[in-house]
């Protein structure tokens, strides 16, 4: 049934619909029209919401709220060697990453294609999680040489995993892929004797 009334969470039901859909066919590949028979409401009642498609695809990303969810408290272990902190950490940015794969999906997709929409939320997006992970460096991992450069090694495996893990067709080896990352980036900061803290 096709409806114009306003439900309380009509709202939140047309993003994640939205981000559904553009994740599956990209921005481009997805209508106002077809939106709206997903949500069972007429066209009118999206519009009612967000005035366009970048609205709408501006609006799928910052409702997800990264900046506040960035500042929740992370579970790693303080009294563990720095090397498993630093471990603990990469697997925490992992698991969170995967939790948001339809809007890592559609963020990655859409800047591929050059869609200027999604470029300045990804850029955005790109800027709060690199500042976080130097952030939670320096809290969680002091002993890093140069925390700058592990956030900075962090991400480049987080965005390298994430590759990895999209392009496995059966996506059964997430944990293969968050144990080599982390080996990697734990490997780069602390160059040393790599048996400690395992």
């Amino acid at each position: 049934m096709t409806t114009t009334d306003t439900r309380p969470n009509q709202r939140e039901v047309i993003l994640d619909t939205a981000l559904r859909l553009m994740s599956a066919h990209g921005a481009a590949g997805m209508s106002m029209r077809a939106l709206a028979s997903e949500c069972g409401v007429q066209v009118a009642a999206i519009y009612h919401y967000f005035e366009s498609k970048d609205a709408l695809l501006s609006a799928v990303v910052a409702e997800r709220r990264y900046g506040s969810r960035m500042a929740d408290p992370l579970e790693i272990d303080p009294s563990a060697p720095p090397e498993e902190r630093l471990r603990q950490l990469f697997g925490v940015v992992w698991h969170g990453a995967l939790e948001e794969e339809e809007v890592l999906l559609l963020l990655l997709g859409e800047g591929i294609r050059g869609e200027p929409t999604v470029m300045p939320v990804g850029q955005d997006l790109l800027d709060l999680l690199g500042q976080a992970a130097r952030d939670w460096v320096r809290e969680f991992v002091p002993e890093a040489p140069d925390p700058a450069n592990t956030g900075q090694i962090l991400m480049g495996q987080l965005l390298s995993g994430l590759m990895r893990y999209i392009f496995d067709p059966d996506r059964s080896n997430s944990a293969e892929v968050e144990s080599s990352c982390a080996e990697v980036l734990v490997r780069s900061v602390f160059p040393g004797d790599q048996t400690r803290g395992r």
